[in-house]
């Protein structure tokens, strides 16, 4: 409830002060006939918008899951940030158009040294606010924050880039509004398609932060009871909105009670500081006589000099079944996994004439420097 709070405070704030320059500029542009200076009133007036879009987006956020959306309505941040990339895409689309019609009819134009003067407040006014804003959306954890800090930074630039044109044209009777004002679209342009890309990978499912994950399993392996683990899978319904599982390797003579009574309030611990739910799969821990160490260090050696197996791990012997099983990792070069773990088997097999070997390829979801 207090990042919806942070956020929607924020996002206020930016409505006012994009508001506020947009009709500045506008008032400079119309006065000195420059393109440039208008089309940047028009980007601040559409920063109001995308900043209005995130707070109807908190509106919808702050309803909580219902039995319908059970995850809750996370993502609709993500498809808020689609509808800010198409707003600045339009907007730079349009007055690209306009800045070649002046390129190719060049008009004059008339600055005021209080015209310079205000462009020059502007170009504070959205540093300040670019900073502001993009802090705030890190420490909120939100993308269309972030988004809207970094591209009033670049608003920043622009209205610097148009400053330089208005003094030219002041001081030197150079006439390249149209010019600037091309510059200028160019950097909206590539700042719509910068939030768009961003937002696509997250709906797409890109992997979680290292840094998240290895905090995550430095806390797992800080449990004694737990041997190893693997395997990390954070699903993501949202900034800051997760629900994860991981495998875990406990000692094959644990009962089911002695593995509840670690991975329960594991779970739990889990929940109260990163707010995820963790599942825990297991995987039996058997490797402790000298034969099997050997056995687990040798497969090891031999696959890890393949550079597309990146990890194996899970590693089980039956000496009574004559019967080995492991999980590896394989990179994601590789297009026919399961082509790759019949080159394993046999590879195995090979080694250990006479065992059943099976093993399973995972994808490399998420290896931290923990794992």
């Amino acid at each position: 409830m207090e990042r919806s709070k942070k956020i929607v405070m924020v996002s206020i704030i930016g409505i006012l002060v994009n508001v506020a320059l947009g009709v500045i500029k506008i008032i400079v542009g119309r006065a000195a006939h420059s393109v440039a200076v208008t089309s940047d009133a028009v980007n601040n007036f559409a920063d109001s918008i995308s900043s209005l879009v995130t707070i109807i987006t908190m509106l919808i956020v702050g309803r909580g899951a219902t039995r319908k959306h059970p995850f809750g309505f996370g993502r609709v941040e993500y498809f808020s940030s689609i509808i800010i990339s198409v707003l600045v895409l339009f907007t730079g689309g349009q007055f690209m158009v306009e800045s070649i019609k002046k390129i190719i009819h060049p008009a004059a134009t008339s600055y005021t040294n209080v015209a310079i003067i205000l462009l020059g407040v502007a170009i504070a006014a959205k540093i300040g606010l670019g900073l502001y804003t993009r802090s705030a959306g890190k420490s909120a954890n939100s993308p269309n924050l972030i988004a809207s800090g970094q591209d009033a930074l670049s608003d920043a630039i622009l209205t610097a880039v148009t400053l330089a044109g208005a003094l030219l044209s002041r001081f030197a009777g150079l006439n390249i509004d149209g010019w600037i004002g091309a510059v200028v679209s160019l950097f909206v342009l590539k700042s719509g398609f910068d939030i768009l890309k961003d937002v696509i990978n997250k709906l797409m499912g890109e992997r979680p932060s290292a840094e998240l994950g290895d905090k995550i399993m430095e806390d797992i392996l800080a449990e004694p009871a737990v041997k190893g683990a693997y395997d990390l899978i954070l699903h993501n319904y949202g900034p800051d909105i997760y629900i994860g599982n991981v495998n875990v390797e406990l000692d094959e003579d644990m009962s089911i009670r002695e593995a509840y009574e670690v991975l329960k309030p594991l779970n739990i611990r889990l929940v109260d500081k990163y707010g995820i739910f963790v599942y825990f799969g297991f995987y039996a821990l058997n490797t402790h006589d000298e034969k099997t160490m050997d056995m687990e260090k040798n497969v090891k050696e031999t696959l890890l000099k393949d550079p597309d197996i990146l990890q194996v791990h899970a590693f089980y012997v039956d000496e009574e079944k004559k019967f080995i099983s492991f999980d590896v990792v394989v990179a994601f070069t590789v297009k026919e996994p399961y082509l790759k773990t019949g080159e394993i088997i046999k590879t195995v097999e090979g080694m250990y004439p006479g065992y059943e070997v099976r093993t399973t390829a995972d994808r490399d979801f998420s290896l931290t420097k923990a794992e």
